[in-house]
């Protein structure tokens, strides 16, 4: 437990995992382990041996509310396991027993837990579960609109998106969200038929359970992290935008250079901005009242007294009621910048 945490209750916590190494330093417990550790597989292995620390406190400026960020000592190819979804809970328990009321779901925490319907069954009636989908498909959305507006003005229809990750529990509420704006739309899945399955009533968009065919979009939207649909710069059209939503991140930050070689653009979605936010842990983004949409939604919860889950897969309308009461408290998606590094723009 990080030593600054003041002795108020939190009203909410936010759950997420290490999205690599370096997390594991930034939480305090990476170069402990490492010293003793016999190589990459025994660091990992001891990782996981370690219980989720409160790794930051959230603050607001204009409001009491508050809440604490709980880490799990896991990677993201460790996630998606029996041992996980034990390690999801054991957070949560802590979380609880800190005083928080809300519990939000980062990352991979969500699938971990069937985007957190398994978990209900272990935690108290009065706690509340999100696991902030609904607002991240508003985001997604909004991304979108402002890189079509990017590439060809306030026309939808000149523009061809691609979501990798359509049937995901955010891909099929930003889906329909999209195909509400007009947009032609690629929807790429693990598999073809069930993406036809996902989505029978819409005739207009082009089914597919092909990562390729992101080539033949203007904007590609990554909702999934899953290495069977990485991304490389040799697959997208020249010149297209990539919103990489992704938790953790599709494509690495070190990539970025490769794509805009082709005069890609790969900008980081799914990211709100809050004015008086602030968080002892800035996560790595470069503005101090930048976060992930999920932690915005759990704030909101908590903020608004809302007291019915938000688990499994949400739907358009849930996710244009949170867009609303995201907006009454002032949360909006974190601007997007389309330009090119300028050392690979020529």
């Amino acid at each position: 437990m990080i030593p600054y945490l003041r002795n108020s209750k939190p009203w909410f916590a936010f759950l997420v995992h290490l999205r690599g190494p370096y997390d594991a330093d930034r939480v305090g417990v990476g170069a402990f382990l490492r010293a003793y550790s016999d190589g990459n597989a025994d660091y990992e292995r001891k990782l996981e041996t370690m219980p989720a620390v409160i790794s930051s406190e959230v603050r607001f400026r204009t409001s009491s509310a508050c809440g604490e960020v709980i880490c799990i000592n896991r990677l993201p190819e460790r996630m998606i396991n029996l041992e996980a979804r034990r390690d999801v809970v054991s957070a949560a328990l802590l979380a609880i027993s800190r005083g928080a009321k809300v519990i939000g779901l980062g990352a991979l925490t969500a699938p971990a837990t069937g985007g957190g319907l398994t978990i209900l069954r272990e935690i108290p009636a009065n706690i509340t579960v999100t696991n902030g989908n609904a607002l991240t498909a508003a985001v997604v959305r909004s991304n979108v609109v402002a890189a079509s507006r990017f590439l060809s003005g306030s026309d939808p229809h000149k523009v061809t998106v691609a979501i990798v990750g359509c049937t995901g529990s955010v891909g099929g509420a930003a889906t329909y969200l999209l195909a509400q704006d007009g947009y032609r739309l690629i929807l790429i899945g693990r598999n073809r038929p069930r993406v036809e399955r996902e989505f029978p009533d819409l005739t207009g968009a082009t089914h597919s359970g092909s990562v390729a065919d992101i080539q033949n979009a203007d904007i590609v939207v990554l909702l999934t992290s899953d290495p069977a649909a990485l991304v490389t710069p040799d697959m997208p059209r020249a010149g297209c935008i990539i919103i990489d939503c992704a938790q953790p991140v599709n494509i690495s930050h070190s990539a970025h250079c490769d794509f805009a070689k082709r005069g890609i653009s790969v900008v980081e979605g799914g990211l709100v901005r809050i004015p008086d936010y602030s968080s002892t842990d800035d996560f790595g983004f470069p503005c101090r009242t930048d976060t992930f949409a999920c932690l915005a939604e759990t704030y909101l919860f908590a903020r608004t007294g809302i007291r019915e889950h938000s688990v499994g897969r949400c739907k358009p309308e849930g996710a244009t009621r949170m867009e609303r009461l995201a907006a009454r408290f002032g949360v909006q998606p974190r601007p997007l910048n389309f330009s090119l590094p300028i050392a690979q723009a020529s």
